[in-house]
């Protein structure tokens, strides 16, 4: 142990290059002074998981895996463009460094990654992840514990899915026995529980390999939520080679049963972000007090967050709940971490019925086989054995009650005629209850039925009158886009942002399209138009004027598509396309205008022209732009302008169609 800690304390501070580092960070793979640790506390744990190396809890295979990363030079991902550009003008800080220059330098290292090595993704994001996700799956049965951490910080994802192996990287390391490989895998999210293509987990793996501490760890890691939990509350963690995976202590807590009623009725992803987010708030009350208890420390408490501090992946009502359980005193955490052992076992138990019934064969009897008549003799007279004992017993029992309670038989006579006739009553209340259900299932069930009349009805109409424009339905028409997208202007003006599925948002009567002549036969009858010619004196005016709205139809339907192909593009991961689509809008809109006369529309036309160019900045911005909020921005406004282009056109449009 003694050569062991002088090992350690020849490190260096990843971040400084202080000598002698008390502190780690896990994911990162290297040491940390005091000062670095402190700004690493309030980057949050899903940027840094920080731990002590002389105070905290560490298993035997986490700290082999830190310092084998920490000596085979990791650092160096992070640290690659100040280590290979000599151009670069930031340098590292050195241990005397202010401790604002150490902040701004660990942020832009850790939280931004702005040193740190970026992949060329030229085939694909999703090519390259399954090639990443592939090497990760045979770098994890080797003892290469560096090149499956770049493969992770790469992008590799650590629960990829080998459709050719039919298995996840943490089953190939389990069963290649690589214990440091498993921990680095656990270290970055790997799920041990999650089944292979025969249905095996990694525990499975582990269960039937003679290498014990491998199957311990992923045991462990298995219940690691609870465990803290326990740990926590009674400072005792369960014995799970005994078959003891829960351990809820009985004195010091209190359950809340309104608390415990509305954890039931949460559903399981909602309790399982609750989980996490009461993880993450004890393991940072743990951590704030080891680091209390260092002496080092008190001038670097200003530094410290008294609560969890913000995740940018998480919405923002999650991270204000997150900061909450940071106002809360001790005993309100302990309550509230027993109600949820207890419910976290009322659900293991629940799930693991389930699982027990749905593997139940299809072959197997759900009755049992039938009975002789001498088993049937036989269970008559031992019944009738057991019932005088049973009879005698409770009588026994009940004239012991009764001469240790003081209550008479009459009186019990009395209570329990008193609980019958109250039993009766709720039967009936609740008999009267059941008919009003009825009742109203059986209306339902008639308004549903009128219903799908009526709607097979309108949709027999809508198939003989469907017209389709360039090959896509009316839904896909600038009148359909219009409806869609009314609900959620006000969203999009006030500064949210709504994604919505055209597909999903589909109406079940389809609207009227501007396209389709509202009143009279679909054919112009020209007898007409002729004899109306000669009664009107602006004959040449009216046949101009037909001429131009099928102009003005034809460069709407470009408009249309352009709106349908751009709304499709910022909905999917090619956003880089939606500039092209721009262009084919503003092209478009410039057709529009010049197929108008200026005296009739000229505000409307000026206004879409405008809005057909603030599209394209708008979308300049996007591809150029790769910060989340301003993305998140650019698309609220993309969808805006759309939006504004495709009213401004159905005014158009409406206009030369309404004659």
């Amino acid at each position: 142990m003694s050569r062991a800690r002088s090992r350690y304390n020849s490190e260096v501070c990843g971040d400084c290059g202080a000598l002698e580092p008390s502190w780690a960070s896990i994911n990162k793979g290297i040491l940390l002074c005091i000062e670095c640790c402190s700004i690493h506390r309030s980057l949050g744990n899903h940027i840094s998981q920080v731990k002590s190396l002389q105070k905290s809890n560490w298993s035997n295979s986490q700290r082999s895996m830190l310092y084998t990363l920490n000596n085979s030079g990791v650092n160096s991902i992070w640290e690659h463009a100040l280590e290979h550009n000599s151009k670069f003008s930031r340098k590292k800080p050195s241990p005397k460094d202010n401790l604002h220059v150490k902040a701004e330098f660990i942020r832009a290292k850790h939280q931004q990654c702005a040193f740190a090595y970026r992949p060329n993704n030229e085939d694909g994001l999703l090519c390259v992840e399954n090639e990443l996700g592939k090497q990760l799956h045979a770098s994890v049965r080797s003892t290469n514990l560096e090149t499956s951490f770049r493969l992770i910080v790469h992008g590799a994802d650590p629960n990829y899915f080998h459709d050719e192996k039919g298995s996840t990287p943490l089953h190939a390391a389990v069963k290649a026995g690589q214990l440091l490989q498993t921990e680095l895998l656990l270290t970055y999210g790997a799920d041990p529980t999650c089944p292979d293509s025969s249905g095996k987990t990694p525990v499975d793996y582990a269960k039937q390999m003679v290498n014990r501490e491998l199957y311990n760890r992923l045991l462990d890691c298995q219940y690691e939520v609870t465990d803290k939990f326990s740990d926590y509350l009674c400072h005792r963690r369960p014995n799970h080679e005994k078959g003891i995976h829960f351990l809820i202590p009985q004195a010091g807590t209190k359950s809340d049963a309104t608390a415990l009623y509305k954890l039931k009725k949460l559903p399981n992803h909602l309790f399982e972000e609750l989980v996490m987010d009461v993880y993450d708030e004890v393991d940072r009350r743990e951590t704030e007090a080891i680091w209390l208890s260092s002496a080092d420390t008190l001038e670097l408490n200003a530094n410290a967050v008294p609560f969890l501090p913000v995740n940018p992946t998480l919405s923002t009502v999650r991270n204000q709940g997150r900061q909450k359980l940071g106002r809360f005193t001790t005993p309100e955490l302990k309550n509230l971490i027993h109600d949820i052992l207890v419910d976290t076992q009322r659900r293991q138990l629940n799930s693991e019925k389930v699982r027990q019934f749905s593997q139940i064969s299809d072959d197997e009897p759900l009755y049992d086989s039938v009975a002789s008549d001498d088993d049937y003799a036989l269970l008559t007279a031992t019944n009738h054995v057991a019932s005088d004992q049973h009879r005698s017993t409770s009588e026994s029992k009940v004239n012991k009650s009764t001469e240790t309670s003081g209550i008479s038989d009459k009186e019990s006579m009395e209570l329990l005629i008193r609980r019958l006739h109250e039993s009766d009553n709720t039967i009936a209340d609740l008999k009267y209850e059941i008919g009003n259900l009825r009742k109203v299932v059986e209306r339902l069930s008639n308004e549903n039925n009128e219903l799908r009349t009526k709607l097979s009805e309108a949709e027999t109409n809508i198939s003989k009158n469907d017209t389709k424009i360039n090959g896509e339905t009316e839904m896909y028409s600038l009148d359909g886009f219009l409806m869609i997208n009314a609900e959620n202007n006000n969203n999009l003006v006030n500064g949210t942002t709504t994604i919505v599925d055209l597909k999903q948002s589909k109406r079940v009567q389809r609207p009227n399209s501007m396209y389709e002549t509202r009143e009279g036969p679909r054919q112009p009858n020209w007898q007409t138009l002729k004899n109306h010619a000669k009664q009107n004196e602006n004959n040449r005016a009216v046949t101009q004027f037909l001429y131009s709205g099928q102009n003005v139809m034809q460069c709407t339907e470009q408009v249309t598509k352009g709106i349908q192909e751009l709304w499709k593009c910022i909905q999917g991961l090619e956003r880089n396309d939606c500039l092209i689509y721009a262009e084919k809008i503003k092209a478009a809109v410039e057709n529009l205008a010049a197929a108008i006369p200026l005296e009739s529309a000229n505000e409307v036309v000026q206004r879409l022209q405008v809005g057909a160019a603030r599209l394209k900045t708008e979308c300049t911005e996007l591809v150029t732009n790769d910060s989340v909020q301003i993305v998140d921005h650019c698309l609220q406004k993309i969808r805006l302008c759309a939006y504004e282009i495709a009213k401004d056109t159905k005014i158009l449009v409406t206009k030369y169609t309404a004659h």
